[in-house]
């Protein structure tokens, strides 16, 4: 009987115990970022002001959606300034009642300027700590950051939400690379360099304007969105997009359009001594989306075939264009292809991979293009 009651009196703690009733937090009580921007500093309300002069701090800015929904904005901006990282949300008391949780943003963005400087130093927190999920976005502002988080949003709940939606899996609509935390740290590897998206604003709406070239942590150029579908074929980066055509003959046009197309990538590698020759294959595989002459397809059969020929020629040109500012002026691999030199002679690349290597090797691109139909003439 005595075992019964003890029994019973420890379950009843256990139960309690577990209850998780100790440690509970009103949701209203807590501030749950969306989206944080990060910049150099530049002025701030900030009650951290004994760092001194020559120490530059980091201004962070975030989107808050409010839960009450008996307030009339759906969402609140906050900025605060710190050293780090860490420190700017350790100001976040100082401004913001009750609990700061920044474990369910979805999307980091970071100013060109800051970004310049080397990204490692400032996402340390965001690694380091067990609550920032490794999936959430990277993307980089033109100009700064926190003014993509100020622009008037109408047709979403914030900016948080809109940027969630445009950035994430971006790869599966457009020719636009998508970057988390994780796929950041993992690109500094040797051999290898980060690439994200870029973005800009333009008549009052942010959108993709190219993307981010880096060596390692720090950012060293910008990509334009048609340099960018380019990079990405060139990298690997399978995914969905539309590119249009002019076909002339005789100086004259005979027909334009446009063609959806996905991508895929393969790669060569050969040496002979100290010389390297890559091959990069790229195969586009899509449909018709639209052509101007009313040329019926059974009334001329080689169009098909010209229209599949042009789509590679401009292709090719486009990719050799951006192959040779990436040797001359980036002078990083970018497109990722060292990796597959280093999978062959990694004991002796290894060393050199990221110092003058991309900008000597020969690359050679292969582009193929396969229109699986062409409408209802097909």
């Amino acid at each position: 009987m005595r075992r019964k009651m003890l029994f019973a009196a420890l379950m009843i703690i256990l139960i309690i115990g577990i209850s998780g009733c100790w440690d509970y937090r009103d949701i209203n009580s807590t501030a749950f970022p969306q989206l944080g921007a990060y910049d150099l500093h530049e002025e701030s309300n900030t009650a951290l002001g004994n760092l001194p002069p020559e120490e530059q701090q980091i201004d962070l800015t975030v989107v808050i959606p409010t839960v009450s929904p008996e307030l009339e904005s759906k969402f609140l901006i906050s900025k605060t300034s710190g050293l780090l990282i860490a420190s700017a949300r350790g100001q976040k008391p100082y401004s913001l009642p009750g609990e700061y949780s920044a474990g369910v943003a979805s999307n980091i963005v970071f100013s060109e300027a800051l970004a310049a400087t080397g990204l490692n130093k400032v996402s340390d927190a965001l690694s380091r700590g067990a609550l920032n999920p490794h999936t959430e976005n990277y993307s980089i502002a033109e100009g700064r950051a926190e003014t993509i988080l100020r622009v008037p949003i109408k047709d979403y709940p914030s900016m948080g939400d809109y940027l969630r939606m445009l950035i994430r899996s971006s790869n599966k609509r457009t020719f636009m690379p998508a970057t988390t935390l994780h796929q950041f740290e993992v690109d500094q590897n040797p051999g290898k360099n980060p690439v994200m998206p870029l973005l800009t604003i333009k008549d009052e709406k942010v959108m993709f304007g190219g993307a981010a070239i880096f060596n390692k942590d720090k950012m060293i150029g910008k990509a334009d969105l048609n340099e960018t579908q380019y990079l990405v074929m060139l990298r690997g980066i399978e995914s969905v997009g539309n590119l249009p055509f002019i076909i002339s003959k005789e100086d004259q046009m005979s027909d334009m359009g446009s063609v959806n197309v996905n991508n895929k990538r393969k790669v060569k590698v050969e040496r002979n001594g100290d010389s390297f020759t890559f091959t990069i294959t790229i195969s586009l595989a899509g449909n018709l989306a639209e052509h101007s002459s009313g040329v019926l397809f059974t009334e001329d059969p080689k169009l098909h075939t010209e229209i599949e020929d042009q789509i590679a020629s401009n292709v090719t040109e486009g990719c050799n264009k951006f192959i040779e500012k990436m040797q001359e002026e980036y002078k990083v691999d970018c497109i990722d292809i060292s990796k597959y030199a280093l999978a062959k002679w990694r004991k002796e690349l290894q060393p050199k991979i990221d110092e003058g290597f991309i900008e000597n090797v020969d690359i050679k691109v292969d582009v193929k293009v396969k229109l699986q139909n062409v409408g209802g003439e097909s």
